[in-house]
């Protein structure tokens, strides 16, 4: 059954039970959570998350690189972890000042010359930028968060909302039984 009137759980009415004013409580918090709570969760969580330090090997360190040709088309999605990214040649050099190339994870048709950032380890071998996987985890977990606060909200309104229907039936079945034996047929 539904009603045109907005809001008519706010309204004053003599008919209102006190669990028709729960309920009304009960859909504005539920509502609140949803529309308020669950975004704030998952951004939250999200940045203490990205926030927290990557804990890079002390000998790490990221230095700038140049593309020595045109980084390629997009390929299949034959690696799925750097499905956005390509591989290309790059070079750098190194404090001491010699020269150094290899296979860097860059953005699709990135031209020839362009400068990128690389991460290397104490051997000067090409890693994994340390950020991206925190970016994803940062994400991850505050999907988590959002999905959970929504989640917790829909089912507290279930239980309140189902609660409030069992004690509604309740308060029936008590008033029957005690006007419904006045309710006699009426002999004429």
């Amino acid at each position: 059954m539904s009603t045109s009137q907005k809001f008519w759980r706010w309204r004053r009415n003599p008919l209102k039970r006190a669990t028709d004013r729960a309920e009304a409580w009960a859909v504005l918090i539920s509502g609140l959570l949803l529309v308020v709570g669950a975004p704030l969760a998952g951004v939250a969580t999200g940045m203490s998350v990205a926030a927290s330090d990557p804990r890079l090997p002390a000998d790490w360190h990221s230095v700038s690189a140049v593309l020595t040709r045109k980084a390629p088309a997009p390929a299949l999605a034959d690696e799925v972890s750097h499905s956005d990214r390509v591989r290309a040649t790059v070079e750098w050099r190194t404090a001491d000042g010699s020269r150094h190339r290899g296979l860097a994870w860059v953005m699709p048709n990135t031209p020839a010359g362009r400068s990128v950032t690389v991460w290397l380890d104490g051997t000067d071998r090409i890693r994994e930028d340390p950020s991206r996987g925190l970016q994803v985890r940062a994400l991850a977990f505050g999907t988590v968060a959002a999905t959970g606060t929504a989640a917790l909200a829909t089912a507290g309104f279930v239980l309140v909302h189902v609660r409030l229907a069992r004690r509604r039936e309740w308060q029936l079945d008590r008033e029957w039984r005690d006007i419904g034996p006045k309710w006699r047929p009426h002999r004429t």
